[in-house]
């Protein structure tokens, strides 16, 4: 049965029109009513409160007043995008919304290439229900990151699925470009990439721990057990850190007006000084993890490793993130250092020579750690790497015009 209906979507609609068959036929209508879903009526309602920033500050730089970006915005691409919509097409609530709405397009479109994991009628399915629901329907309508991240994310778990299968380079670069697209979106690109690391973590440790080990008997048994400590080290930490926890609560004064974030006081109050015991534990767990990996290079070799694609993929996508995590030990060691977090242009414009040196340290040193670790995995990572932080730094600085919001 499931093979003649699967047969009935690969035969062609007309003897004389071959190439088009019954699967083809659906889908196209699938993305015709998509068309006219989201395109219907677009620029009657009224913007709401995010559109409405969204939408004057794109103006703004429409009209060559400059974009400055700001984490509250969200990242800088539907700016951009949405400034070229009214360069091209005039400014109007419609033409707002153009952008979403081909993003939206985009990700129906999408599951077209997810037949392979979906199935012929698994992938109509999925199509028919991405275009009637609510959810997708209302944010591929609306001036707002939805739209975008969504194709990134669908292209991003295609592009690896793909990758492990074939190994074939292209699929590296889809992923270095889902991945770009994602995070001059939306920070939660930082969520989806630690899901993928966590996936392919998690796949290459099946798989390693099932393949010949140099020396088995102990490095892969230290191997195992140092795992088993990163694990054990990591999870007390998280129990400390959550029964340590102190539930306070704003006032409504303070809520209607909040602190003052670059300020030295916060109604939350100051965290206690010294190392915790979820720290201690964290630390641990770290400890074990580079044990881990040392026992890893040693015992497993350096050439197996790069036998295995779930490796690429995490030094990929593992590289692209390093450098962006340098506000985690600046605001551990904020107390010390006496340097503050930037967290807008504002904050960069204003640090001194001293917390420029200090931060600039620390932007250099995980530049060249992320470097070195790419160009030892490939020699190809400079591609990747250069499209990569080349998109990044166009979007964030708004085409060379504001350093800072690249920092």
């Amino acid at each position: 049965m499931k093979n003649r209906i699967n047969f009935w979507l690969e035969r062609p609609i007309h003897p004389a029109l071959p190439a088009i068959t019954n699967e083809v036929a659906l889908f196209g209508g699938i993305i015709l009513l998509a068309i006219v879903t989201r395109f219907y009526d677009l620029g009657t309602r009224v913007m709401s409160h995010d559109e409405s920033l969204h939408t004057y500050f794109s103006w703004l730089l429409y009209r060559g007043q400059g974009y400055q970006h700001t984490p509250m915005m969200h990242g800088p691409f539907q700016f951009h995008v949405i400034a070229l919509s009214y360069f091209l097409f005039g400014v109007s609530d419609f033409t707002a919304r153009i952008p979403v709405v081909l993003f939206s397009l985009a990700t129906v479109w999408m599951v077209w290439y997810w037949r392979r994991y979906l199935g012929k009628w698994g992938a109509i399915v999925a199509g028919i229900l991405l275009v009637i629901s609510p959810y997708m329907l209302y944010y591929g309508r609306y001036v707002r990151n939805e739209s975008y991240t969504g194709l990134a994310g669908l292209l991003l778990l295609y592009s690896i699925l793909r990758y492990l299968e074939t190994g074939k380079k292209r699929y590296l670069y889809f992923v270095t470009a889902a991945t770009i697209l994602h995070f001059i979106t939306k920070e939660t690109a930082f969520i989806y990439t630690a899901q993928a690391l966590l996936f392919l973590g998690i796949y290459f440790i099946a798989r390693i721990i099932r393949q010949p080990w140099e020396n088995r008997f102990a490095h892969y048994r230290a191997f195992i057990i140092a795992l088993a400590l990163v694990a054990l080290f990591a999870s007390v930490g998280t129990g400390f850190a959550l029964t340590g926890r102190q539930a306070e609560t704003l006032a409504s004064g303070e809520t209607a007006a909040p602190a003052n974030p670059t300020g030295t006081t916060s109604p939350l109050g100051t965290p206690a000084e010294g190392l915790s015991t979820s720290t201690i534990f964290f630390a641990l767990s770290f400890l074990a993890l580079i044990a881990a990996v040392i026992l890893l290079f040693i015992g497993h070799g350096w050439r197996n490793l790069l036998q295995e694609r779930s490796f690429d993929l995490m030094i990929l996508l593992g590289t692209f993130v390093l450098p962006m995590l340098i506000a985690f030990p600046i605001k551990r060691l904020e107390s010390r250092l006496n340097v503050a977090v930037p967290t807008d242009a504002a904050s960069v414009a204003a640090l001194d020579a001293r917390a420029l040196g200090i931060i600039g340290a620390f932007v250099v040193a995980f530049f060249v750690v992320s470097i070195v670790i790419g160009m030892l995995w490939n020699r190809d990572w400079w591609k990747y790497g250069a499209l990569f932080w080349g998109v990044f730094a166009i979007f964030y600085t708004t085409v060379f015009t504001n350093a800072p919001g690249f920092f």
